[in-house]
């Protein structure tokens, strides 16, 4: 079994734990609009929006400076 394989069932495992442990159910206000949601879905679909901006911003704004600096220091090198 690989080190990716067991990774992956050690963090289901801990996922499917943490799902059960957390079923009280909590209320979502946003503007006018009102949900009533497991509480453990909340967490989970927050964290995954947050993964999902931050790789958004990275890959958009963080990787074009990134580039841009290695563009330049590889401009600056003196060729021998």
């Amino acid at each position: 079994m690989s080190a990716k394989t067991i990774v992956f069932i050690v963090l289901t495992i801990l996922i499917v734990i943490f799902t059960y442990q957390n079923t009280q159910v909590v209320d979502i206000h946003f503007f006018t609009w009102k949900r009533s949601i497991p509480n453990a879905l909340m967490l989970l679909s927050t964290l995954f929006i947050g993964i999902i901006l931050g790789w958004l911003l990275t890959w958009t704004g963080y990787s074009r400076k990134k580039r841009k600096v290695k563009a330049e220091a590889e401009e600056k090198k003196p060729i021998i």
